[in-house]
């Protein structure tokens, strides 16, 4: 029975110290990735630290472009009728036109034949009371054909009024612009169709990207897409994608991409340079500052554990930007990150180490 008891008494003891050699191999590892500084040293190492948060991160990536006139709200002005251009109300490059002002006037003997035919409706309609239907309808027919050359309806009452023809007929601008291009020039002879002037709506514009094609598809996830321009910082600018070429540039993995620009204020003018910047990825997660990261065999962080006390983490990252990282193993929230001062922490554990082998070498 004693026999047993000191059998028993052995193994309890056995279990024991291979329990206490067991936490000391433990804490040697653990102790084999830690460094331990003073206050002084602390300073001079310049050690920083931030903590680890949760919050919201996204992936950015950023094009620059160039703005461009919106194809879509251009118009082109062209002759009305066959004629000499007598006079020319726009003229000046980038000149703002509103709806309704005078853009050039034209000698047309065409022209002048059409109004006379209105007025010689004019004058058999008051001579011709017996045949007033028809006369009518000859008044009715001049007048819109009038109106098809291009006439105002307000020009048309007034040769009603007047009954007199005018050797010039001015035309009006059908919509409103910013002249880019004058195609024409005063006493030119032109014919029914010919470009005169072109004006651009300037409360949209494009915006021309190119892109790796292998990243189109974040256009096509709708991401956060903002627009900066270099005139007037601090200021962002929503855009949305709306054109992706369909043929990659030749030799290349690239493709043009077009987004549109509201331009109320008409602040933002075509031909300027641009950054698209594209959010995707956007989570609520673990989050360090970048300059945290150390990159070598493995991606490491250290940590500050108490006072004094640094430890090496295995760390995996996930989604990124430029100033931070989303970390999705290795740390938890509230724990003390190293911004500032992880290079000689790191060079101080390499001598660490170097120092504890040639110790077991001895």
């Amino acid at each position: 029975m004693a026999a047993c008891t000191d059998k028993k008494a052995a193994n309890q003891m056995l279990e024991h110290d291979s329990h206490v050699v067991a936490t000391k191999i433990d804490s040697a590892i653990d102790m084999e990735d830690m460094i331990m500084l003073t206050k002084r040293d602390e300073q001079y190492a310049n050690i920083l630290v931030d903590t680890v948060k949760i919050k919201t991160i996204a992936e950015y990536t950023t094009l620059p472009g160039t703005t461009r006139f919106d194809e879509r709200k251009i118009t082109v002005v062209t002759s009305r009728i066959r004629g000499r251009l007598d006079k020319l109300f726009v003229r000046n490059p980038q000149q703002w036109v509103a709806t309704g002002q005078p853009l050039y006037a034209i000698y047309s003997e065409e022209l002048l034949s059409y109004e006379n035919e209105l007025l010689n409706a004019l004058q058999q309609q008051a001579q011709f009371s017996s045949m007033k239907q028809v006369v009518d309808q000859m008044v009715e027919g001049a007048k819109k054909k009038l109106l098809l050359w291009g006439l105002t309806s307000e020009q048309i009452s007034v040769l009603q009024k007047s009954r007199e023809t005018s050797p010039l007929v001015t035309f009006y601008s059908p919509v409103s612009g910013t002249l880019v291009e004058l195609s024409a020039s005063e006493g030119q002879y032109v014919e029914t169709g010919t470009p005169l002037f072109r004006l651009a709506d300037l409360s949209q514009l494009w915006i021309e990207a190119r892109i790796y094609t292998s990243e189109l598809r974040w256009l096509h996830e709708k991401p956060s897409i903002t627009a900066e321009f270099d005139a007037y910082p601090g200021e962002s600018f929503t855009v949305v994608p709306v054109f992706d070429n369909p043929t990659v540039e030749a030799d290349q993995k690239i493709s043009l991409v077009r987004f549109m620009l509201t331009n109320r204020s008409h602040q933002l003018k075509p031909g300027m340079m641009v950054y698209v910047n594209i959010k995707r990825n956007e989570k609520k997660t673990v989050v360090i500052p970048k300059s945290a990261i150390l990159v070598g065999n493995m991606i490491t962080a250290w940590v500050k554990t108490g006072d004094g006390m640094y430890e090496s983490r295995i760390i995996q990252l996930g989604v990124q930007n430029k100033k931070e990282v989303e970390v999705i193993s290795g740390l938890k929230e509230g724990e003390l990150i190293v911004t500032s001062g992880a290079y000689l922490l790191n060079s101080a554990l390499v001598l660490k180490k170097g120092a504890g082998m040639e110790g077991m070498k001895m």
